[in-house]
């Protein structure tokens, strides 16, 4: 009767090996999804910030938050993260109608010397960016870099839309400093009137004074 052939030692390395292979695999996989979970949750928080931002942002953009403070937020508050809010004007280009109509070029002569032409309606246009990533303090970065968990929300407004504002907010835009002639500005279309710096610029201006703080620092 014959006897069982052994394992040999080649053997038992090459099982231990596969085993460590297959093992890592499976951490690495678990790792990658709990990663993947954790900044689906990170911008799911981002959107729900960016979403309250501008909300405050049409109503009262008095009522923002510092943006040089990041704001705290997760369902024990155990996130900070950081966000910017800028505005940037819409210049619309209309296409030139196939057959024009004489009635319709002096209708629209009659509303550009009021300063209404359909090109002077779109123009007042606004587009109002919000972006929101983690900050340095959860795992994030002081800047919005490429790598960090961020969103970035986009809605675009005519800021003469007054007849559709809310009592209490065209109140606040009439007792606040700009008054009345804030109210008439918007109402004409002044194009840049009260126009926040669009977020490209102060992200840029933030990498700046940073640069020359660490700059100051170093002499």
């Amino acid at each position: 009767m014959k006897s069982a052939r052994g394992i040999t030692f080649l053997e038992v390395v090459l099982a231990v090996a596969l085993l460590g292979l297959t093992t890592m695999s499976v951490v690495l996989a678990v790792n990658y999804i709990g990663a993947a979970s954790m900044r689906n949750a990170h911008r799911m928080n981002e959107a729900e910030i960016a979403n309250r931002l501008l909300l405050q942002y049409f109503d009262d953009p008095a009522s923002l938050p510092s943006d040089t403070q990041p704001i705290q937020y997760g369902k024990e508050g155990e996130f900070r993260y950081r966000w910017t809010l800028g505005e940037e004007p819409v210049t619309v280009e209309l296409p030139t109608p196939v057959t024009p109509s004489a009635e319709d070029d002096r209708r629209e002569q009659q509303l550009a010397s009021l300063g209404r032409s359909t090109t002077d309606r779109f123009n007042r246009f606004r587009v109002v960016r919000v972006r929101v990533w983690l900050g340095e303090e959860t795992g994030g970065s002081f800047y919005p870099d490429p790598g960090v968990p961020q969103i970035t929300l986009a809605r675009l407004y005519d800021p003469a839309d007054i007849p559709n504002w809310n009592p209490d907010k065209l109140r606040r835009q009439i007792d606040s400093g700009g008054g009345l002639k804030g109210v008439l500005d918007q109402m004409t279309g002044a194009r840049n009137a009260g126009l926040r710096p669009s977020i490209s610029q102060q992200d840029s201006s933030r990498r700046l004074e940073s640069s020359s703080g660490k700059s100051t620092n170093n002499k």
